[in-house]
């Protein structure tokens, strides 16, 4: 399948009160709003209303896009795309925004500050503001365009979706019969980190479903599953079934889950979470297939770190977690990480290279004297 979407991608110039938030936009699943909302009522004010204030929420900044644009002006080299709105049974033709809503919300919250006298715009500022060139999306174009066109931008553009913004597009994607590959290539990723956001997402749809835990699933969660599925002793030891995309030791899975959420005793003491974030499934990693260690940690005044004191003091000379667990620190260093590195922390990178090299050789050296 080719994704050659310029091809279908043409030039016109709209009124921004004819563009039309899309109100199943991906980044609302940040705020746990996974509800889809029918094409014919998009228009609705209420719903135009809804998706317009959720946009103005701190989590997506458009704030600081407002500022930046009533600064410079609307510069429109990177265009808004949008489609035709489907459902229009008035003369005027409506578009609904693919790629651009945090950028046409911006512009209608400068123009709403105008008409409440809180800003004041010129003729031409307004004008640059309301009356847009956009690239319209023809209708040949595969109904998965939504989905393909903002993701290539948003997995790793200017304003990235989040983990859980990308899993579930590879999951509509997959819904749609797309291909695991396909699905992968279209949004920019590897099929490997594609089949993990997948696999994370349906996990977090189970935790969903569950009678107990349910209330707890909301998006800020799914960071847990993405752990537990690069941690291979956590994934099989919940028994995870591609084919029937679920985890299959229930068991297990409910251990987890009062471990993730923490809750209440039966006095009414509150029980704090034994996973208190996402990466804490890393060092659970180490410890689940150890009973005794286990055990430390399913007792009722147990932690993860005294179930990790118990595993070091019955391994007194395992020193492989360790260095996994400092392997997993290294790996996830951010871009931003790196940069900001001091001297001391480079120094002591340079050290820890030097000794691994020196153990290294050190080994070379005993295996060929025998």
């Amino acid at each position: 399948m080719n994704y050659e979407y310029y091809k279908y991608l043409s030039s016109l110039s709209v009124n921004l009160e004819d563009l039309l938030l899309d109100p199943n936009n991906p980044r609302f699943a940040e705020l746990g709003d996974n509800d889809m909302i029918p094409e014919s009522r998009f228009d609705e004010p209420r719903i135009q209303s809804d998706a317009y204030e959720k946009m103005k929420s701190d989590r997506f900044n458009v704030s600081e896009l407002r500022d930046t644009i009533k600064a410079l002006g609307f510069l429109q080299m990177d265009r808004i795309v949008v489609r035709s709105w489907k459902c229009n049974t008035s003369e005027k033709t409506k578009y609904v925004v693919i790629e651009g809503n945090r950028r046409v919300t911006a512009l209608k919250w400068l123009l709403d500050l105008h008409k409440t006298g809180k800003e004041s715009f010129t003729d031409e500022q307004i004008l640059n503001f309301s009356t847009l060139e956009v690239l319209l999306l023809d209708k040949g174009a595969s109904e998965l365009s939504s989905l393909i066109l903002p993701g290539l931008r948003h997995v790793s553009g200017i304003k990235e979706w989040g983990p859980y913004q990308k899993a579930r597009a590879v999951y509509m994607l997959r819904e749609k019969d797309v291909s695991p590959q396909e699905a992968a290539q279209s949004l920019g990723l590897s099929t490997r980190e594609a089949n993990r956001l997948w696999r994370s997402y349906l996990a977090l749809e189970q935790m969903k479903a569950d009678e107990e835990f349910g209330e707890f699933a909301e998006p800020k969660m799914y960071s847990y599953f993405e752990e537990i599925f690069k941690k291979v002793e956590v994934r099989n030891w919940l028994d995870w079934d591609d084919g029937e995309r679920r985890f299959r030791e229930s068991r297990h899975l409910r251990e987890i889950y009062s471990w993730m959420v923490g809750g209440y005793n039966d006095d009414g003491d509150v029980i704090t979470p034994k996973l208190p974030e996402a990466k804490s499934i890393r060092e659970l990693a180490l410890i689940i297939n150890d009973e005794r260690a286990l055990s430390v940690l399913r007792s009722e005044n147990g932690s993860l770190s005294s179930a990790r004191s118990r595993y070091d003091s019955d391994h007194p000379e395992e020193w492989t977690p360790v260095i996994i667990t400092a392997d997993d620190a290294l790996k996830n260093m951010t871009v931003e990480q790196l940069k900001k590195l001091n001297q001391q922390q480079i120094d002591i990178l340079t050290e820890l290279k030097k000794r691994i090299e020196d153990l290294l050789k050190d080994r070379e050296k005993l295996v060929i004297n025998g």
